[in-house]
């Protein structure tokens, strides 16, 4: 009997859903490519600058030419992401050769510089010889006898240096100088590729450095137009063909592109920065709701959207008491007096103002005037906030005369004020309706 009323009363599919491999599948990959650990399917109006140094590292491991290079570009135009897919396409023509990465930001001197660079150059064998250095000179002359000491035919080598402006801006520029001649030399095949955001960093090297280098510049631009920037954020979301449910998923990014939702949200990032990583930061959330719906929707990227690009102190002023949001909906009113420096008696008397009304009126129905030592405490906090900035210093002049000024625009007091749980009359007051 027990038996026949389960099977009334609980239902059992046939089947599961069939979100877990093939929609795990897809979630990895696109998490990978916005924390930039896999890379885009092809570069976006890159063609250029990467056949350019493709052929250029190419010589290196194929003929055995050395070669020196500047990237040039703006933080966000794809320096790293062209570097990689180089390196990726490289690698899988020529197997056999060895990369050394180093950043300005961690290896801020020689001695780091080399140390990274034996780490990642020195074979395993020779690591557990465990050779020691008494000197910086020492080491640097060992890991010179390693690329100096090789032919055309030795292990290629290729050193990638970001953040190229912070090495010129050591003392003596003796790692850049090394290199650049070690290239010169060309001893050992081996490549010294450079990733700067100044234009000005070849300007920064010593005359002896730059006569070693051998002037070669790709530059790298932000996308000329939207369409442009609009096609490279949806390639993020574009799935390979080996990959189950690549041709549904895909489908639904085609039409997820055409929501004007989505389309204002990439045109905004478009207008104020060219940078695809700010959208890649707004997609963490969407792409990780695939784990309980099939595709992307556009009103994951909104509410994305408003978390990641939040103003601080709009978030700040949904925390404060509401007697502090009523003082700074007072200061506003007296900016739009073109009042723009006051002192708490001018805030309270605008205050009183704004109660008077409302109690003729009937409107401030439950509400009452806060007494005047409780509003200078509450301005007070104002201040410790930052939101409110003396403007002169206080000497003798008692608290509530002090000038101050709003650090706050308007647009984010009235942001503010609609997200704000307070009353409709404070609602309509902060926000201009009345």
């Amino acid at each position: 009997m027990s038996k026949r009323r389960a099977s009334k009363d609980v239902f059992v599919p046939n089947k599961l859903p069939r979100l877990d491999k093939c929609n795990s599948n897809i979630i990895s990959l696109l998490l990978s490519r916005l924390n930039g650990k896999e890379l885009p399917n092809k570069l976006c109006g890159l063609d250029n600058q990467y056949q350019s140094l493709f052929t250029l590292l190419r010589q290196t491991v194929s003929s055995g030419e050395s070669n020196s290079c500047l990237l040039y570009g703006n933080r966000g135009t794809g320096k790293t992401v062209l570097i990689n897919t180089v390196l990726r396409d490289l690698r899988r023509l020529y197997p056999e050769f060895c990369i050394v990465k180093l950043n300005g930001l961690t290896e801020t001197t020689d001695r780091l510089a080399l140390s990274e660079i034996a780490r990642q150059l020195v074979t395993e064998q020779q690591q557990q010889q465990q050779r020691s250095f008494t000197s910086f000179a020492d080491s640097l002359e060992y890991i010179l006898s390693l690329l100096k000491s090789g032919t055309k035919t030795s292990l290629p080598v290729i050193f990638i240096l970001d953040e190229f402006d912070l090495f010129a801006q050591q003392p003596k520029q003796t790692l850049l100088y090394n290199l650049f001649d070690a290239a010169q030399s060309a001893q050992n095949p081996m490549a010294v590729i450079g990733l700067t955001c100044r234009l000005d960093a070849l300007d920064l090297l010593e005359k002896r450095v730059k006569s070693r280098f051998s002037h070669r510049q790709i530059y790298l631009f932000p996308t000329s137009t939207l369409d442009e920037f609009m096609n490279m954020t949806k390639q993020t979301f574009i799935i390979p063909k080996h990959i189950e449910g690549h041709e549904s998923f895909n489908q639904s990014v085609e039409e997820l592109f055409k929501n004007p939702a989505l389309g204002n949200i990439v045109k905004k990032i478009y207008e104020v920065t060219k940078d695809i990583r700010l959208f890649h930061k707004i997609a963490y959330q969407p792409v990780i709701k695939l784990s309980s719906q099939p595709h992307l929707l556009a009103q994951d990227f909104v509410e994305s959207n408003l978390t990641q690009r939040a103003d601080a102190k709009t978030e700040l002023l949904r925390d404060i008491a509401l007697l502090e949001l009523i003082l700074i909906i007072s200061m506003k009113k007296l900016v739009e007096k073109e009042i723009t420096t006051f002192n708490f008696q001018m805030v309270y008397d605008e205050y009183k103002e704004f109660m008077n009304r409302t109690q003729l009126k009937g409107l401030g129905f439950g509400m009452k005037l806060y007494k005047r030592a409780v509003a200078l405490k509450a301005f007070e906090n104002l201040q410790l906030f930052e939101l409110i900035y003396p403007v002169e210093s206080s000497g003798k002049c008692p608290k509530e005369y002090r000038m101050v000024k709003l650090m706050l625009e308007r647009a984010q007091i009235t942001e503010a004020v609609l997200k704000y749980d307070c009353p409709s009359i404070i609602k309509k007051w902060g926000t201009g309706g009345l």
